[in-house]
This record gives structure tokens, C-alpha cells and sequence, in this order.
């Protein structure tokens, strides 16, 4: 992998700031970071579809089958 003198600069003060052992441990915390924000994003898509198609109303119907209110 080949990064810009700029970028490396800034990975090294990272990993001293905040305690890394190495600059891939920070790339591999950072490559975990993006992967939860692509999750959030195909949650939300999920979620989205779900709710638009009619299985919110059907689940509705049923959440509390069975518990006393």
C-alpha cells in the first residue's frame, strides 16, 4: 500500500496519540470504523423496506399476542 508522505505523517502522530502498537493496528481500528458506518447504512435500508412493506403492520398485530397489558 502506498500513501502520500502527508498521510503517513498524520498516521504516525495517531498512533502516538492515541496508544497504538503499530500503524496497521490504527489502519485495522480504522477499516472496523468503516465497516460499522456501511452497516448502519444497510440497516437503515433494511429497516426502510420493511417498514414500507407491510410486514411492520403485520408484526404490529402480533407484538403483544400473548402479553397482558
Amino acid at each position: 500500500m502506498s500513501l502520500p508522505e502527508e498521510d503517513v505523517e498524520f498516521l504516525d502522530a495517531y498512533v502516538r496519540e492515541q496508544g497504538y502498537q503499530s500503524r496497521s493496528a490504527a489502519l485495522h481500528q480504522a477499516i472496523a470504523v468503516l465497516r460499522s458506518g456501511q452497516l448502519a447504512g444497510a440497516y437503515e435500508d433494511a429497516w426502510r423496506v420493511w417498514d414500507t412493506s407491510g410486514e411492520a403492520d403485520a408484526w404490529d398485530a402480533i407484538a403483544a399476542d400473548g402479553v397482558e397489558v
